[in-house]
């Protein structure tokens, strides 16, 4: 009766091999969330810089399309430092029923150079224009 007790005794806690298993176990599964997590955060990263590069695209195209009178031909410049682009106006080539009625139809084209976690991107913008021809 008195060894049962004892062996009772002995057996109620866990060994050192169970604890440093148990140990293993979860350090591997703290590793995959912070994988998990630093993923996630490089890929928000990305897609912050790519919407940012949009949205000076759409800026640099907005400022040429609420001018007056657009020009053939390029442009170049930069905006805040990161961001270089070059913007070209060619006519559009299947517009030949617009031409007869008096109107081109322009073709814009943005490329747009920025800096992506060491690297260097680019991105391209393409819209159209109707503009009135000029009277000879």
């Amino acid at each position: 009766m008195i060894i049962q007790n004892l062996k009772s005794k002995i057996q109620n806690g866990f060994t050192l091999l169970e604890v440093v298993v148990a140990m293993a176990i979860v350090g591997l599964g703290v590793v995959t969330l912070f994988e998990i997590f630093s993923s996630g955060l490089r890929l928000g990263a990305k897609s912050s810089e790519r919407t940012e590069a949009t949205a000076y695209g759409r800026q640099v195209i907005d400022e040429v399309l609420i001018r007056r009178e657009i020009r053939e031909g390029g442009e170049e410049g930069s905006l805040g430092g990161r961001y270089r682009w070059r913007l070209q106006v060619q006519p559009f080539q299947r517009d030949a029923q617009l031409s007869s009625v008096g109107w081109d139809l322009k073709e814009m084209t943005l490329q747009l150079r920025y800096r992506e976690g060491g690297r260097e991107k680019e991105m391209e913008l393409k819209t159209l224009r109707l503009v009135k021809k000029k009277n000879p």
